[in-house]
């Protein structure tokens, strides 16, 4: 507070000397903390280096339990000054070697287990201590302890400190001089300044201005500042004198529309609830307050829906919601259409401002609207405001003029109630749930009930009652049986269902009744609470349900018998399921039988095949090995008779090679049949799993194909749906593709005739795709189509075929593939090969035959 009251002279060197000498201080304090922090620091961390090079050089001494030459070591610390002890502990934590500086700093004889369990430096007030453990073959053999004082640390510290304090005093007596010359440039044009603004005051006169200050270019810009201030205010002064005009004068026009909203709300029109009135009068009130502006005023009787603003109005109400539409220019207004524009410009209407309350039965709203057709109008909030006052006062009459007009309509419809329960066919009443007694009912209940009509009480003449008969007398015991047909109490049972009913909501249950003079009858009874001012009774309506009950019994003794019958039918059904399933198991036998019969069958077709593809290379074998080993024999004969001739020799070794070269290839071709046939036995060509799209790779399968098309009149067409990502194995699927292609230009196509081949790939669902290789061919006759994927099963036997093509694909298809392959056929028409496959193939273990393992 007291710098507050301070003169700026004074503050001005105050804040100076303050900033000055507080930032050295400031800085003094913190290097000479950091000096502090980091000769800490540096003197930990030589004490650790120290302590680690003496560690690893009395790892010998220690060794061989020489602590002589361990004190020697030790000694080499007496021409470091700062380190006043160094003890060395064994294993056992007894002292070992030690370095004392003076007498009083000896080493502890025992180092406590606690303390030869830590390591690690640790810095006090006025040491810096350092624990070192010794390992020999990654085994602890030892513990040095060393300390260093931190003296030499303080007395440097303090002839910083001194020095600093120096510079300090120097700066601030420094700081004093210039202060000094400052606070005359700066204090003398402020003062200036405030003079002129103390004259403003005084005078109220925004047009004074300060002169330029002389001194610092922040003073200058401060004047300036200052009298831009000025300008603000004057500018400012004179608009707020016109807004306190323009408020007075909607002040006045507030309180007219006050008045005339008052004077409507207390006009004869609005106590009569008298609509016709209360528009006229309305209409004249809104052509006061808004004059130059037609009024249109509608009613759920009259909406004037035809008019373009009502339509606009309700247009915009039902799209955005809003109760109020205010235009100011019909053309600019992008809420309208080009037709509301349109429409209203026709009607001769440039600006109008609609306001609505309230809902009619109709749909339709109740509202005032303002048309004006000379020129735009802009309408104020104010103008919005009475417009829908003006519309809720409209609507709340409105509402009570129809009040008004159901309570009359109430008063005539009363004796109509009163005439529709006395004279309803279904038997009503009401019920006391305290008493169990009936207080009133209806004509049709008296008959139920078996009592002549009409009832004392029923609201009926009394001359014309039964003499001594009155409902309040007729205790509801009366009229029930003593037990229900089930067994349960009769009153138990109502007396619950009375409880539900009175909790609230409709109860419905069905019971016996009883009627003076004749047997029981079954009755649904409807219960519903009914509120009698501080009183709850229950009013009851009953339905006669004897004939359904009646029919329902019967129907349930036929649910009986039919049930006996199912129970006789259902025992021969099991004896019939017992005879079929002891059939079914001989058919299964059978199967069986026949299934190893085919298993064998195709096992000789399959052994039958091998000696067929394999009797030609070896027979060829046969023969020009007898044929050399006859030539071999004339030859060894010659030799032996010293008869063998150079042309002899030369003709046997022309014969010999061109044997070996059949021989070669007859017993190559064999090679190759064995291990086609291994290869198609076992199955272990898998090729490596990955993924790939499946699009491109058919993609450039079949440009590896097409060369076999190139040289024939036949076509190869693809349509690939792309996208398809398979985790599979693409060397079969590449061959299985290859082997249906090929088989197309082998069996189908013939030479004369130009053939085509699609390749087609498309998407099953998620999961699958499918495959199709289709041709216009010859096809396949009917005996032939079940045997195509047999083994050894071929049309061209003897002309290269071998039968194996076929049975290939299915096994890679059916197997490690996981899909499945299907053919159709007609001759002359072509055949179409279908292969459904997984995206994702099943894994190697778990394909028959795998045995667990991976494919190679």
């Amino acid at each position: 507070m007291r710098m507050a009251l301070m003169p700026i002279r004074r503050l001005s060197v105050l804040l100076i000397m303050a900033v000055c000498v507080g930032s050295l201080l400031l800085s003094s304090v913190m290097h000479a903390w950091y000096e502090a922090r980091g000769a800490r620091e540096a003197l930990g961390f030589e004490l650790s280096s120290l302590a680690t090079l003496l560690g690893n050089r009395s790892t010998a001494a220690i060794a061989f339990d020489d602590s002589r030459t361990a004190e020697e070591n030790l000694a080499a610390l007496r021409e470091i000054r700062h380190v006043a002890q160094a003890c060395l502990y064994g294993s056992e934590g007894a002292l070992f070697a030690r370095f004392e500086r003076q007498p009083e700093q000896r080493c502890a004889a025992q180092l406590p287990a606690a303390e030869a369990a830590q390591s690690g430096l640790s810095i006090e007030d006025a040491w810096v201590r350092v624990r070192q453990p010794i390992h020999l073959d990654e085994q602890k053999v030892a513990v040095l302890a060393m300390a260093s004082s931190l003296e030499a640390v303080h007395q440097r510290l303090w002839r910083q400190l001194q020095l600093q304090a120096g510079v300090v005093l120097l700066a601030a007596l420094l700081a004093l001089a210039v202060s000094l010359r400052m606070q005359r440039l700066i204090s003398q044009p402020l003062l200036a300044l405030g003079q002129v603004a103390r004259n403003i005051v005084q005078s109220r006169d925004y047009r004074l201005r300060a002169p330029e200050l002389m001194g610092p270019l922040e003073l200058g810009q401060l004047a300036q500042s200052f009298n831009r201030l000025m300008a603000t205010i004057e500018q400012q002064n004179q608009e707020l004198e016109a807004g306190r005009q323009a408020a007075q004068g909607r002040l006045e026009r507030l309180r007219a529309s006050q008045r005339a909203l008052s004077g409507l709300a207390k006009s004869e029109a609005v106590a009569r609830a008298d609509l016709p009135a209360l528009v006229q009068a309305l209409s004249l009130a809104a052509g006061d307050l808004f004059p130059g502006c037609r009024v249109r005023v509608g009613l759920p009787e009259s909406p004037q829906a035809g008019a373009p603003t009502v339509a606009a109005g309700l247009a915009h109400a039902q799209q955005q919601g809003e109760r109020s539409l205010a235009v100011a220019h019909v053309v600019r207004d992008e809420r309208l259409s080009t037709a509301q524009a349109e429409a209203l410009r026709a009607a001769g209407v440039m600006a109008f401002l609609w306001a609505a309350a309230g809902a009619s039965p109709a749909g339709q709203l109740v509202h005032v609207c303002l048309e004006r057709g000379e020129a735009e109008r802009h309408w104020s909030a104010d103008d919005i405001a009475v417009l829908c006052e003006m519309a809720d006062l409209l609507a709340l009459v409105e509402r009570d003029s129809q009040r008004r007009g159901i309570e009359a309509s109430l008063r005539d419809s009363e004796a109509y109630n009163k005439l529709l329960f006395r004279e309803s066919c279904m038997p009503q009443g009401l019920l006391d749930p305290q008493s169990l007694r009936l207080l009133d009912g209806n004509r049709a209940a008296a008959e139920a009930f078996g009592l002549p009509w009409p009832v004392a009480g029923s609201g009926e003449g009394s001359a014309e009652a039964a003499p001594g008969l009155a409902w309040a007398q007729l205790d509801l015991g009366a009229l029930l049986p003593a037990q229900q047909v089930d067994g349960s109490d009769s009153l138990d049972r109502l007396s619950e269902a009375m409880v539900e009913a009175l909790a609230g909501g409709r109860h419905v249950l069905e019971m016996q009744l009883l009627r003076r003079g004749e047997s029981a009858w079954e009755a649904e009874v409807h219960l519903d609470r009914w509120q009698s001012g501080q009183r709850s009774l229950l009013q009851f309506s009953l339905i006669d349900v004897s004939a359904r009950v009646q029919a329902q019994r019967a129907l349930e003794q036929l649910n009986a018998e039919l049930e006996t019958r199912v129970a006789r039918r259902t025992q021969a059904l099991l004896e019939a399921n017992h005879q079929l399933s002891e059939t079914l198991d001989t058919l299964q036998k059978t199967k069986d039988e026949l299934v190893r019969n085919e298993r064998l069958a195709s096992l000789g077709a399959l052994v039958a095949g091998v000696a067929h593809e394999l009797n030609t290379p070896i027979g060829n074998s046969l023969v020009v090995a007898s044929t050399l080993q006859e030539h071999s024999a004339h030859l060894s004969a010659d030799v032996a008779a010293g008869t063998l001739r150079r042309s002899s020799m030369q003709g046997y070794l022309d014969l010999a090679n061109s044997s070996f070269a059949l021989l070669m290839r007859s017993l190559q071709r064999a090679a190759e049949l064995v291990a086609r046939f291994k290869q198609m036995a076992e199955d272990t060509h898998w090729g490596r799993r990955c993924r790939f799209d499946l699009a491109e790779a058919l993609m450039q399968w079949t440009q590896t194909l097409q060369p076999q098309f190139t040289a024939t009149p036949h076509r190869l067409l693809t349509e690939l749906e792309p996208g398809i990502e398979m985790d599979s194995w693409p060397e079969m699927l590449e061959q299985v593709l290859s082997q249906l292609i090929s088989n197309t230009l082998i069996h189908a196509h013939r030479p004369e005739r130009p053939g085509t081949t699609r390749l087609q790939l498309q998407r099953l669902d998620g999961e699958r795709v499918r495959l199709s290789v289709s041709d216009d061919g010859c096809g396949i006759d009917a005996r032939s189509l079940p045997r195509i994927f047999d083994p050894f099963f071929t049309t061209r036997l003897g002309s290269g075929g071998n039968g194996l093509g076929l049975h290939r694909v299915f096994s890679l298809v059916n197997g490690a593939l996981g899909g499945r392959i299907m053919c159709s056929s007609e001759p002359g028409q072509g055949s179409v090969f279908v292969l459904e496959l997984p995206c994702v193939a099943p894994q190697a273990d778990s394909l028959p035959g795998s045995g667990g393992e991976r494919p190679a």
